[in-house]
């Protein structure tokens, strides 16, 4: 078997045939071993196979070494061993170029080597599998005693006691406690280069078994199991489920672990072998409640166990919130207003809505109600009240007040106001506005600058001996009336589209003056006078002449 062959079987082995989970590891061992040798002392073989022979010593020896781990899975290693001597009788067939006869001669041999190298391990459990590839020196006594015993010729000197050496295996350690491990076994490939001079040997490969035990220092103590937990939700309503949830660290993965669980409140349920359990939570309280879980290794006799808790907690109900508002707020008896509420619940808690008024008359649904009022409300305040409530019973309440104006006061429509009377008795002037009149007018002008808005309306009559003589006298005295208000030497400078001249039906020789305040309505059967063909008179205006007619 070659070198570079051991190497990758060892190292196959260690990486693939024994997973394990990394642990804590001392930072130094020392080995202390017995070891056995089965060393190829003697293995030639000529180039042209005319002859070849051969001879193996079977050494008992022991030694140890040091190791320095930099992590759990890799160290550096010294080690030194030492076999004790044997005797074989080595024969040398004819043919040898230093002794062409042959010969034979008994030969003693020992072996010693000092190696270094790389160590690679993988712990699981209390086992650690490893495995080592070692280059350094080997020495043995073998080719010199050889030639001293088989009397070579034509050599100039004996062959050299050291060569080069190098070692490749694997091993299995069986951890006692923290200081102390056996080994029960390490089996390695040894190759050794003894390349002498009397052509007894070229390379040599040998195999060896070691085993004893290891001393371990240093390095942290293994890390204790640990857990830890988890609840979700965190925060709920009394009633609502909780799920707890336990993850471990630093167990065996190949050993089972078992969980149980307590609770400060409610109950807990859940199969130990699951990682998780649920909370009922109905009945409790607000305030919080701690869950705690302990998994364990029931198969470890320490280090077997592991707490953990985590904490939930039960939210004090709030009531809802609401404000309200009414639309409008001041009403006519006999007219609606509406009722708004903004509501919420801090809970998000599905709300309910009611009504009453102070009324007893208001109606409606969800956040918004109505009100028709009557008559008997006027000159009142209305108060409507809502009453929110959440799903779990929690109310409150939210007011708005409206006020109902009182009933309108109904006011008499103004009336006409009789504001004087003229009479025209003078026969050759019949429709002249004399002082008598005059006079009367003067007062209607002030009660006319009293009233703005106020208008005059002029009813001119005639009586039937009248009608005969003269035609339109009547609408002729309502004009000259008229004319003298806007236009006589009074000066009252009335605007003439606040008076109307009219003609009536009564049979006097006169004029009627009426004021029509602003809402008023005049009423008199009447007719107008049409002033594009009756004009109006000054009061010193000769009189017309008499007209015979019909």
């Amino acid at each position: 078997m070659k070198l570079r062959t051991a190497l990758i079987f060892a190292v196959d082995v260690m990486l693939f045939g024994l997973p394990a989970w990394s642990q804590e590891h001392p930072k130094w061992e020392v080995p202390i071993d017995y070891s056995y040798v089965h060393y190829q002392a003697i293995d030639f073989e000529s180039r042209n196979g005319a002859y070849q022979f051969g001879r193996n010593y079977n050494l008992n020896g022991g030694g140890g070494g040091v190791v320095y781990n930099f992590s759990h899975l890799i160290g550096l290693k010294a080690e030194f061993q030492g076999y004790a001597s044997e005797t074989r009788t080595i024969i040398v067939p004819a043919g040898n170029p230093f002794l062409p006869a042959g010969g034979s001669a008994s030969v003693s041999g020992n072996l010693f080597t000092y190696m270094f190298g790389p160590e690679i391990a993988i712990s699981r459990g209390k086992g650690r599998a490893f495995a080592e590839g070692l280059v350094g020196g080997a020495h043995t006594n073998v080719y010199k005693n050889a030639f001293n015993n088989l009397n070579f010729t034509g050599v100039s000197g004996a062959p050299s006691n050291n060569a080069f050496a190098a070692a490749a295996g694997i091993g299995f350690d069986f951890k006692v406690n923290q200081r102390f491990t056996i080994r029960p076994f390490q089996m390695d490939y040894l190759y050794t280069n003894f390349t002498d001079n009397l052509k007894l040997a070229a390379n040599q490969n040998s195999w060896r078994y070691l085993g004893g035990v290891v001393l371990t220092f240093g390095g942290k103590p293994p890390i204790p199991p640990s857990a830890t937990c988890s609840v979700s939700p965190t925060e709920i309503w009394s009633g609502d489920p909780v799920t707890a949830t336990i993850s471990v660290l630093n167990f065996n993965p190949k050993h089972p672990v078992t969980n149980s669980w307590t609770s400060s409140g409610g109950t807990v349920s859940g199969s130990p072998t699951a990682s998780t359990a649920n909370v009922d939570t109905k009945g409790l309280a607000p305030g919080n409640y701690t869950v705690t879980g302990t998994a364990t290794d029931k198969k470890e006799k320490k280090n077997n166990t592991a707490s953990c808790s985590a904490s939930f907690t039960v939210r004090q109900p709030r009531p809802p919130t609401a404000t309200c508002s009414a639309s409008p707020q001041t009403i006519k008896p006999g007219d609606s207003f509406t009722v708004n509420v903004s509501a919420e619940s801090p809970d998000n808690s599905p709300l309910t809505y009611s009504y009453t008024s102070s009324s007893g008359s208001i109606s409606g649904t969800g956040n918004s109600a109505s009100e028709t009022t009557s008559t008997a409300n006027a000159n009142s305040t209305i108060t409507a009240t809502a009453n929110i409530v959440d799903a779990r019973g929690l109310s409150t309440t939210c007011s708005a007040t409206v006020t109902v104006q009182p009933m309108p006061v109904v006011a008499a429509p103004p009336e006409v106001i009789s504001a004087g009377e003229c009479k025209f008795n003078q026969s050759n002037k019949p429709g002249r506005v004399d002082n008598e009149c005059k006079a009367v007018l003067d007062e209607v002008a002030l009660q006319l600058q009293r009233q703005p808005n106020g208008k005059v309306v002029v009813v001119g009559y005639t009586d039937e001996t009248e009608t005969v003589k003269m035609t339109q006298l009547a609408g002729q005295r309502a004009v000259n009336v008229k004319y003298y208000l806007t236009s006589g030497e009074g000066g009252a400078g009335i605007d003439a589209s606040r008076i109307e001249a009219r003609s009536g039906t009564v049979k006097e020789k006169g004029a009627k003056i009426y004021i029509v305040p602003e809402g008023a309505t005049f009423t008199e059967e009447t007719t107008p006078v049409d002033e594009t063909q009756v004009k109006g008179q000054p009061r010193n205006a000769p009189a017309k002449k008499s007209k015979k007619g019909s």
